[in-house]
Protein backbone atom coordinates (compact mmCIF):
# COMPACT_ATOMS: atom_id res chain seq x y z
CA UNK A 1 0.00 0.00 0.00
CA UNK A 2 1.36 3.43 -0.91
CA UNK A 3 1.65 6.26 1.58
CA UNK A 4 -1.19 8.74 1.84
CA UNK A 5 -0.48 12.00 -0.02
CA UNK A 6 -0.79 15.26 1.88
CA UNK A 7 -1.08 18.68 0.24
CA UNK A 8 0.44 21.34 2.52
CA UNK A 9 -0.22 25.01 1.75
CA UNK A 10 1.73 27.49 3.91
CA UNK A 11 3.50 30.67 2.82
CA UNK A 12 5.91 30.70 5.77
CA UNK A 13 9.02 28.75 4.66
CA UNK A 14 9.94 27.62 8.19
CA UNK A 15 6.40 26.43 8.98
CA UNK A 16 6.15 24.67 5.61
CA UNK A 17 9.50 22.93 6.13
CA UNK A 18 8.56 21.87 9.66
CA UNK A 19 5.21 20.44 8.55
CA UNK A 20 6.88 18.59 5.68
CA UNK A 21 9.48 17.14 8.05
CA UNK A 22 6.84 15.95 10.55
CA UNK A 23 4.66 14.43 7.82
CA UNK A 24 7.54 12.63 6.10
CA UNK A 25 8.69 11.19 9.44
CA UNK A 26 5.17 9.82 9.84
CA UNK A 27 5.45 8.14 6.44
CA UNK A 28 3.31 10.48 4.33
CA UNK A 29 4.04 11.55 0.75
CA UNK A 30 4.00 15.36 0.92
CA UNK A 31 3.08 17.92 -1.76
CA UNK A 32 4.38 21.23 -0.34
CA UNK A 33 3.10 24.50 -1.83
CA UNK A 34 3.62 28.11 -0.78
CA UNK A 35 0.31 29.59 -1.96
CA UNK A 36 -3.26 28.74 -2.83
CA UNK A 37 -2.57 29.73 -6.42
CA UNK A 38 0.43 27.38 -6.60
CA UNK A 39 -1.62 24.54 -5.09
CA UNK A 40 -4.39 25.00 -7.67
CA UNK A 41 -2.06 25.51 -10.66
CA UNK A 42 -1.42 21.78 -11.15
CA UNK A 43 -4.16 19.14 -10.91
CA UNK A 44 -1.53 16.68 -9.66
CA UNK A 45 -1.24 18.82 -6.51
CA UNK A 46 -4.89 18.01 -5.81
CA UNK A 47 -4.46 14.24 -6.26
CA UNK A 48 -4.06 13.90 -2.49
CA UNK A 49 -5.74 12.13 0.42
CA UNK A 50 -5.84 15.16 2.73
CA UNK A 51 -5.00 18.89 2.60
CA UNK A 52 -3.37 21.00 5.33
CA UNK A 53 -4.18 24.67 4.72
CA UNK A 54 -2.87 27.75 6.50
CA UNK A 55 -5.64 30.33 6.73
CA UNK A 56 -3.46 33.42 6.36
CA UNK A 57 -2.06 33.20 2.86
CA UNK A 58 -1.07 36.02 0.48
CA UNK A 59 -3.39 36.42 -2.49
CA UNK A 60 -6.15 33.84 -2.23
CA UNK A 61 -6.65 33.18 1.46
CA UNK A 62 -7.11 29.84 3.14
CA UNK A 63 -10.86 30.22 3.53
CA UNK A 64 -11.30 30.68 -0.23
CA UNK A 65 -8.86 27.86 -0.98
CA UNK A 66 -10.86 25.50 1.22
CA UNK A 67 -14.03 26.44 -0.72
CA UNK A 68 -12.27 25.74 -4.03
CA UNK A 69 -10.86 22.43 -2.75
CA UNK A 70 -14.33 21.35 -1.65
CA UNK A 71 -15.75 22.24 -5.07
CA UNK A 72 -12.97 20.48 -7.02
CA UNK A 73 -12.43 17.54 -4.63
CA UNK A 74 -15.70 16.84 -2.76
CA UNK A 75 -15.05 14.79 0.36
CA UNK A 76 -11.34 15.69 0.59
CA UNK A 77 -10.45 15.92 4.28
CA UNK A 78 -9.09 19.36 5.19
CA UNK A 79 -6.96 20.35 8.19
CA UNK A 80 -6.59 24.03 9.11
CA UNK A 81 -3.33 25.27 10.56
CA UNK A 82 -3.18 28.83 11.81
CA UNK A 83 -2.11 31.26 14.49
CA UNK A 84 -5.67 32.58 14.56
CA UNK A 85 -8.03 31.68 17.38
CA UNK A 86 -9.76 28.37 16.67
CA UNK A 87 -13.12 30.17 16.93
CA UNK A 88 -12.19 31.83 13.62
CA UNK A 89 -11.56 28.55 11.77
CA UNK A 90 -13.95 27.41 9.05
CA UNK A 91 -15.73 24.07 9.43
CA UNK A 92 -13.06 21.46 8.61
CA UNK A 93 -12.13 17.89 9.50
CA UNK A 94 -9.31 18.73 11.92
CA UNK A 95 -7.33 21.64 13.38
CA UNK A 96 -3.62 22.16 13.90
CA UNK A 97 -3.08 25.41 15.82
CA UNK A 98 0.35 27.01 15.52
CA UNK A 99 2.82 26.46 17.04
CA UNK A 100 2.33 22.76 16.44
CA UNK A 101 4.22 19.68 17.57
CA UNK A 102 4.87 16.35 15.90
CA UNK A 103 2.25 14.76 18.15
CA UNK A 104 -0.22 17.48 17.13
CA UNK A 105 0.43 16.82 13.44
CA UNK A 106 -0.09 13.10 13.94
CA UNK A 107 -3.32 13.64 15.90
CA UNK A 108 -4.73 16.07 13.31
CA UNK A 109 -3.99 13.62 10.47
CA UNK A 110 -5.60 10.78 12.40
CA UNK A 111 -8.75 12.87 12.99
CA UNK A 112 -8.94 14.02 9.36
CA UNK A 113 -8.36 10.55 7.92
CA UNK A 114 -10.65 8.83 10.40
CA UNK A 115 -7.91 6.71 11.95
CA UNK A 116 -7.98 8.26 15.44
CA UNK A 117 -8.62 5.72 18.24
Amino acid sequence: MSAARVLVVDDEPDELALLVRHLRRLGYDVVPTKSAEHALADDDNLAVDVAVVDLRLPGMGGWELIDVLRARRPGLPVIVTSVLDSDDYPLVDAWLPKPFTGDGVQAALARALGTAP
